[in-house]
């Protein structure tokens, strides 16, 4: 469960990634000079697609892969109590990553909607559906409290990747959004999804028996 979690997990980085790719490139060149009108023009919030409104310029298929990305992160959210098996939550964080689910797979079929559309397409409850993304943060957060080693890394990724985390820190650009900023955010989602991997394969170290730690102090 630990692999296939870790596994959806980068499939969702890799396709907010070639999302953000889709916005960019030929416009914002990756690790170049981005102080062009070109890029200027890209940052502007009418080509966002992980918060889309009113007025909307859809652009390639970025809305498509951001949505179904979304999707992969919910599938994942509802195997993360299998994953992380060792700190089995209560009911009350069980509720909280199913409507952590709800809340990634609302908006992340609305964007899909949108991009196939191509035009918006509100998710349920509308703004509010937005403002229901601190939801994922507030568990995953939690979650990597309570984790241990390659898990809790993991979900330190998680908590950063998450699109609420970005919207208020790396996603703030000099004019309205950041270049790359979705990649960033699937990168480190990606990374999330690397760690449940090493955490699956990995061999827990193994507690000294009594008599032998006796036998290494005489």
């Amino acid at each position: 469960m630990r692999v296939l979690t870790g596994l959806v997990l980068v499939a969702s980085g890799v396709l907010l990634h070639l999302a953000s790719w889709q916005r960019w490139a030929g416009h914002c060149p990756w690790g170049s000079q981005q102080e062009t009108a070109a890029c200027n023009q890209r940052m502007d919030h009418l080509y966002d697609f992980l918060f889309i409104g009113d007025p909307w310029v859809p652009v390639g298929k970025a809305a498509e892969l951001a949505g179904l990305s979304l999707l992969l992160v919910a599938l994942a959210l509802i195997l993360l109590p299998w994953a992380t098996s060792e700190l089995w939550p209560g009911p009350g964080i069980t509720a909280g990553l199913a409507l952590s689910a709800l809340v990634l797979a609302n908006v992340g079929l609305a964007t899909r909607r949108s991009g196939l559309a191509g035009e918006v397409v509100e998710p349920a409850l509308e703004s509010g559906g937005f403002m229901l993304l601190w939801v994922p943060s507030l568990v995953l957060t939690w979650v990597a409290v309570r984790a241990r080693g390659w898990v809790r890394a993991g979900s330190i990724f998680l908590v950063l990747g998450s699109p609420l985390v970005a919207a208020f820190t790396y996603a703030i650009g000099p004019f309205d959004a950041a270049p790359w900023w979705e990649a960033y955010s699937g990168d480190l989602t990606a990374m999330g999804g690397l760690c449940l991997l090493v955490a699956a394969v990995r061999r827990p170290a193994r507690k000294r028996e009594p008599a032998a730690e006796a036998a290494t102090v005489a």
